[in-house]
Parts: C-alpha cells; sequence; structure tokens
C-alpha cells in the first residue's frame, strides 16, 4: 500500500501493549513514516483514538457527504472511492472513509485533532492507541513488529450492495459487461449481481421487496414509483434480459429521480448499475421528508384497504406498508406543528 498522500510505501504496524500486566491490546494499522498519515481498517479508529463511550466510527447517513476536486481510491477494496466526511460534528476535521470496508484515511495531523476534538466535546475514559504510536507509553509495548505493507496487503472484495455476502456462482451473464453473476444474500434475501461491474439482477418485486428492508423498513410504503416503471416512457438499448436471453431491456426513469434503471417488459426483471440502488434509496429518503400529512394519510388508507382487500403484496406487507406509512404520518404531523413538536421534544418553537 503506497501513501495516497505522497506515495510512499506504508509501514504495517502489528503492536500488542500489556497493561498492569494483565489485560493485553493488540491493534494493526498502516502508517507513512514520511508524512504520518494513516490507514485505519473498519475498528481501528475506535481502538486508535482516545477512549469514550460508544463508537466514532459512525455510518455513511450520520456524515455529511463533501465534495472534492480529486477522489482517492480505497487501498482495500477494488474500484472503491473514498468520501470526504466531517468528523462527528466537527467543521474543521474533514476524514476520508470507505463505504464499502469501512476503512479511514487519515492525513498526517488528523489523529491529534481527533483526539483534541474528542477531549473538548465529551469525557474521555483512556488515551488509546494514539499514545502509544506517539511513544507516550514505549514502557507498556509488550510487541511491537514493523513490516512493509507490500508484504501484509489485501484486498477486499466488493459486493454489489453493501453488506450482501457471496453465495455461489451462477451460469447467468452480466448484461452490462459479459461477466459470470454471483448469488449474493443479503437481508436473508437472495439476488444476483455481477462481482466485476457490481450490477445487481432483480426479478420481479426484488427491488420492491430490497427497499423494504432498508431504513428500518420506513421506506416501504413509498411504493407509487416501483408500481409505475412499466407506465413511464422506455427506451431500447442493446442489452439482453437475464433470465429471457433474448429479449432486450429497455432504459425506464425511476420516478423524479435522476436514476434510469433497465427493465424487460416481458419478464418484468430489472438490471441495476452500479450505486444505483443506492442511488434509489437515497432519492426515497428524500422524497420522504418532501411529503406532507395530507399525502402520507391518503397512502395509509390505501395501505389499510389493500391490506383487508389484497393488493400487490400480501396482506401482511401490505399491512407493515400502512404501519411505516402512519409512523411517517405522526412524524409529518409533529414538524407541521411547531407547538406540538416543541412540547414534545422539549426545544424552543
Amino acid at each position: 500500500m503506497n501513501c495516497l498522500s505522497c506515495g510512499t510505501e506504508m509501514t504495517t504496524n502489528d503492536v500488542t501493549t500489556r497493561h498492569a500486566l494483565i489485560r493485553r491490546d493488540h491493534i494493526s494499522y498502516n502508517m507513512c513514516e514520511k508524512c504520518g498519515s494513516l490507514w485505519l481498517d473498519a475498528g481501528e479508529l475506535d481502538k486508535m483514538a482516545f477512549k469514550v463511550d460508544g463508537s466514532i466510527e459512525y455510518c455513511e447517513q450520520d456524515k455529511k457527504s463533501v465534495r472534492e476536486p480529486k477522489t482517492l481510491k480505497c487501498p482495500r477494496c477494488d474500484d472503491a472511492m473514498l468520501e470526504k466526511v466531517k468528523f462527528l460534528e466537527s467543521d474543521d476535521i474533514f476524514l476520508h472513509y470507505c463505504r464499502d470496508c469501512g476503512g479511514f484515511w487519515l492525513d498526517g495531523g488528523e489523529l491529534n485533532l481527533i483526539d483534541k476534538e474528542l477531549v473538548r466535546i465529551m469525557p474521555v475514559r483512556g488515551h488509546g492507541f494514539s499514545d502509544f504510536v506517539n511513544n507516550v507509553h514505549v514502557p507498556y509495548w509488550f510487541k511491537r513488529v514493523k513490516t512493509k505493507s507490500s508484504e501484509t496487503d489485501y484486498r477486499v472484495e466488493v459486493p454489489p450492495i453493501q453488506g450482501a455476502s457471496l453465495e455461489k456462482e451462477t451460469t447467468d451473464s452480466c448484461p452490462a459487461c459479459g461477466n459470470t453473476l454471483n448469488e449474493y444474500k443479503v437481508f436473508s434475501m437472495s439476488f444476483e449481481g455481477c462481482p466485476k461491474c457490481k450490477g445487481i439482477w432483480l426479478i420481479k418485486d426484488e427491488l420492491r421487496k430490497l427497499k423494504n428492508k432498508v431504513e428500518d423498513g420506513s421506506l416501504r410504503w413509498l411504493n407509487a414509483e416501483v408500481e409505475d416503471i412499466e407506465k413511464t416512457s422506455a427506451i431500447s438499448t442493446k442489452r439482453v434480459c437475464v433470465r429471457c436471453k433474448t429479449s432486450k431491456l429497455v432504459s425506464v426513469h425511476f420516478g423524479k429521480s435522476s436514476v434510469f434503471i433497465d427493465w424487460c417488459p416481458k419478464c418484468h426483471g430489472m438490471w441495476l448499475d452500479r450505486d444505483e440502488f443506492q442511488a434509489i434509496t437515497d432519492y426515497l429518503k428524500k422524497e420522504l421528508l418532501r411529503e406532507h400529512s395530507k399525502e402520507i394519510e391518503k397512502q395509509a388508507e390505501t395501505d389499510l384497504k389493500r391490506a383487508w382487500t389484497g393488493g400487490p403484496e400480501s396482506r401482511i406487507d401490505e399491512a407493515l406498508d400502512a404501519k411505516a406509512a402512519l409512523s411517517a404520518l405522526l412524524n409529518a404531523t409533529i414538524f407541521e406543528h411547531p407547538r406540538l413538536f416543541s412540547f414534545l421534544t422539549g426545544t424552543p418553537q
């Protein structure tokens, strides 16, 4: 692994410490000995920084992405790019984060800034490994091994959907790049995806089922865009349907978003290119915030009727859609009435 800041080959440090001659802690991190930059795999920032209650490695939705002209490639993942994000709520500390493997890139000196920020905003219970990196607690070192990063580097295979696990290889071909598709599992649901271009193939109604699983089910009642896919204008493509083999896919617009998905008019399967499922869920989350209470109330009524008389989904799923819609209705009602919001949250109107 070469330093993303200066290009120097980094050093892998395996450190074991001894506290009170009883408890031992271990961490492995990559450090540039020229400029002091660090690569920390998932879980290592929590170990390296000063100790606080809980984790400081927040997931993507808890961080605000910041645009920058130069993008950095993740040193662990194939074709994954690092996102520049705020550290907690600080307006001065920005880190580079990999959404796929959960690793962090820290430029030289940023670890010290993190420690100072933690001391400022919350109680600190211990010094963490940052003191050992800076040679403060050398007597407590039990073992430290330095090796060239090239001798310890490894790659992380990025699944088409974050958190998905590889099940097996299939006989189907990717309509985008021609590579053999694999079968993956996420949210206890199987789907096919391309290990090369990271696109995913979903058979009829699987997009709805996947969408229903994210954000703790809060998006499950937003079904209009999914149900209206076949009603939107379509543009023919050269891509061949994974299931039908001879039928050509058509490109259709997903709702009012900027996402175009490839859809088969014959079997109703669909192909999503890399990160398009994430883009769809991000779009639906924004739509959720825009919905007015009257519109949500109307949808909740529809889902309740479907739960009784039947609809595109099972009656249980329709009932769960209605439950999610009622929860969204409650939230929207509170925010649309400042006095009620102030009373319930204890914040100024």
